[in-house]
């Protein structure tokens, strides 16, 4: 078998029942729990009362062909046993040995429920996440040095998520993640958020968003539903263009990279094409806005400048966005990641996709985005 080659910035754990042993009992009473075939699904779903549930199978879809009802037979005939490697942390190493992939970047699967939470239910949150962190914790200690776990904070709850990204840097995570969307009421650029960032910046601990993980929205609001056309492709577009633009933006016009210059971002899982209208687009809006409006507040630095100085994202298969990477200025900035194992990984074909989308590339350039660049952000040596 050939060596690992790949570093991938983003992976996922499935989380089996034994990560929520640690919420309090009275508050796991109202989830998270496992219900098999609820009233008018079919398949393992993880269910909080009041909320939509969410199938447990649809998390192990790496590989699947997306032949039509091809993913729903996986979620409706879905056992644990099926597939170890995605929660086995034993099994994982094979299946990344199969992939070429030497070390994983770890993101959860089914605790991005806990961020549909709101309100009453904020108690209830902090428990879940906590509870992640540690079983995190537990998971990768099993190989240390090919695992690498985040921890999970609240927006709710800036002093508590202060506290636990101490908590989680002890425990040797190496990074926090975040809601990469919150209510119209919040914004990252808000005052209440910056203890938080400079604690952060203090510690040189970096701040993970991830697609589709969203503040007080259920993950299962506009999926497994019978649609229309135009709701489709609204959705696709949210998801994939509109919600990293929309953070960026309140990360760069909301002055966080202003007032924080050495913390650096990770965005998960939006590929890279996106990125460069705004760096092509907003430099020259915002020049033209001071010029026209020179009393209006302003940020310092260019977004582009403000981008490449702090901000990383990771990428699976994006061709268009490999080939832009150097002449956008942006190759220390981007990291190849496989996801697996969801239904949108390059697992078990990632050798094949990287060939693909690296061809014509510089090996230099290649190698920063396949390892360097995540080595170098993750302090493997």
């Amino acid at each position: 078998m050939d060596e690992p080659t790949f570093f991938s910035a983003d992976s996922h754990v499935n989380e089996p029942p034994e990560a929520w042993e640690r919420i309090p009992k009275n508050l796991r009473a109202h989830g998270p729990h496992f219900v098999k075939d609820p009233a008018g699904k079919k398949g393992l779903y993880m269910v909080f009362d009041g909320h939509e549930p969410d199938p447990v199978g649809m998390t192990f879809t790496a590989g699947v062909e997306k032949v039509p009802g091809g993913v729903r037979k996986v979620i409706e005939n879905f056992t644990w046993e099926d597939w170890r490697g995605p929660w086995d942390p034993v099994a994982r190493l094979k299946d990344m040995d199969l992939d070429g992939v030497k070390i994983e970047v770890l993101y959860p699967s089914m605790a991005r429920n806990f961020y549909s939470l709101k309100g009453d239910e904020t108690p209830l949150q902090k428990a879940g996440l906590q509870s992640y962190n540690d079983w995190m914790t537990d998971y990768c200690n099993s190989s240390p040095k090919r695992l690498i776990g985040l921890g999970l904070l609240s927006a709710l709850d800036v002093a508590w998520s202060m506290e636990e990204m101490k908590r989680c840097a002890k425990l040797g995570l190496r990074g926090v993640v975040l809601p990469s969307g919150l209510p119209d009421e919040l914004c990252y650029g808000d005052e209440e958020y910056n203890p938080l960032w400079q604690l952060a910046q203090d510690m040189n601990y970096p701040i993970h968003f991830h697609i589709n993980i969203l503040q007080g929205r259920d993950r299962m609001a506009a999926r497994l539903k019978v649609i229309s056309k135009l709701q489709q492709g609204r959705n696709a577009l949210r998801r994939t263009i509109l919600e990293p633009l929309n953070l960026l933006t309140d990360l760069v016009f909301g002055g966080v990279l202003d007032r924080f210059p050495k913390l650096p971002f990770v965005l998960a899982e939006y590929d890279l094409a996106w990125i460069q209208p705004f760096i092509n687009k907003l430099d020259g809006s915002l020049l033209r806005a001071r010029s026209e409006s020179p009393d209006s507040p302003t940020i310092d630095a260019l977004p582009s400048e403000q981008v490449r100085r702090q901000v990383y994202v990771t990428f699976q298969d994006d061709r268009a966005g490999v080939l832009a990477a150097e002449s956008l200025g942006m190759i220390d900035n981007y990291m190849w990641a496989s996801d697996y194992p969801h239904g949108g990984a390059t697992w078990p074909h990632s050798k094949e996709v990287n060939q693909a989308q690296f061809q014509g590339i510089a090996k230099d350039i290649e190698q920063k985005l396949i390892w360097q660049n995540a080595a170098k952000f993750y302090g493997v040596a």
